[in-house]
């Protein structure tokens, strides 16, 4: 897409009952193009570089998606499509052809409603015309109000996670397996993007431009939409020139069972957290750096690609002991 914030037109030709048609027009901010964009396959490759060759192995057997026409291995499709699934399923559709893999990917998303598992569904397919617009949320974004609930998000729909991908290898169905962490993956590394590591800390956020009102974080043309009120623009570096290096890291198990690797996932997530967090408030550092950047539009330097190589490195080291931890349980079962 163009510039972050320009407003997506989305319409979307759904077929209902018998041949009637209907034609939804929506728009609003794509947050997908907010959170790391590319930095994702960045972060998945390097945690992928890492894991047992027993593993790798088979995750090097050809697959061709039906949607992309492209005949890659498994490992090549985690870093580039399944770990893109919420996105998918979260995000407007430009043209419409994409709403039949929209639809099929979102079985691999956890959400809930009302605290309790609840199938994800689409934003522009035709499964969101038949809820009548109703969509729980989706295992992407933590933005309760609250640190307690948000963490309580994420320990259900992590256990869950745990369960879906080593019983899938366990099953030997390690495509099945791949989805599910390629999603997984996605949600993990969206805490910690410039973006998406206030969700949850609004009033922390706010505070913190107020302080940097003077260098335009609070101006109109500075913030999303134009307003103020958003979110600055400051934060919506995509990270393309991340270089994470994982050479030497050993990945370990979170815990012996999907219940006692949530509860420690939970924990490593929310440090993770906080360590963006303390980079990307650090003055000296990544603020003085992307300051000098044109930030309005998204821009990167040398200097502000090493500060997010940093989050980068330390998020894919959570993201390798994940899909670490769920292999080990598959075998040890």
């Amino acid at each position: 897409m163009g510039r972050v914030d320009r407003l997506i037109g989305v319409r979307i030709g759904a077929r209902l009952g018998a041949g009637c048609s209907l034609f939804l027009l929506g728009v609003l901010f794509s947050e997908a193009a907010l959170g790391w964009g590319v930095g994702h396959r960045i972060i998945t490759e390097a945690a992928l570089g890492v894991q047992p060759r027993s593993l790798l192995e088979r995750w090097q057997v050809p697959h061709r998606n039906a949607f992309l026409e492209k005949e890659e291995s498994i490992a090549w499709y985690v870093a580039n499509h399944f770990s893109k699934h919420p996105d998918w399923v979260d995000g407007p559709s430009r043209t419409g052809e994409d709403l039949e893999e929209r639809v099929r990917i979102k079985a691999f998303v956890y959400a809930e409603s009302q605290g309790r598992y609840t199938p994800a569904i689409t934003y522009a397919g035709p499964d969101r015309v038949a809820s009548k617009g109703f969509r729980p949320k989706t295992y992407h974004y933590f933005t309760f109000q609250t640190e307690e609930v948000n963490r309580e998000f994420a320990r259900k729909g992590s256990r869950w996670y745990f369960e879906k991908i080593s019983e899938a290898f366990r099953e030997g169905n390690d495509l099945i397996a791949a989805e599910y962490f390629g999603a997984f993956a996605h949600a993990i590394q969206d805490r910690v993007s410039p973006f998406h590591v206030w969700d949850g800390y609004t009033g922390e956020r706010e505070a913190f431009e107020d302080s940097l009102a003077g260098e335009g974080l609070q101006s109109e043309e500075g913030s999303r939409n134009g307003n103020p009120g958003y979110t600055s623009l400051f934060w919506t570096v995509g990270g393309k020139g991340m270089t994470p290096n994982l050479e030497g890291y050993q990945p370990r198990s979170l815990g012996d069972s999907a219940e006692s690797a949530s509860e420690e996932f939970v924990r490593r997530l929310f440090a993770s957290r906080e360590y963006a967090e303390s980079i990307y408030t650090d003055r000296e550092g990544f603020i003085a750096a992307h300051l000098e950047d044109d930030w309005k539009e998204r821009g990167s330097s040398v200097d502000t690609d090493r500060f997010l190589t940093r989050v980068a490195e330390e998020n894919a080291k959570l993201t390798a002991d994940v899909l670490f931890t769920a292999f080990s349980l598959a075998s040890d079962e």
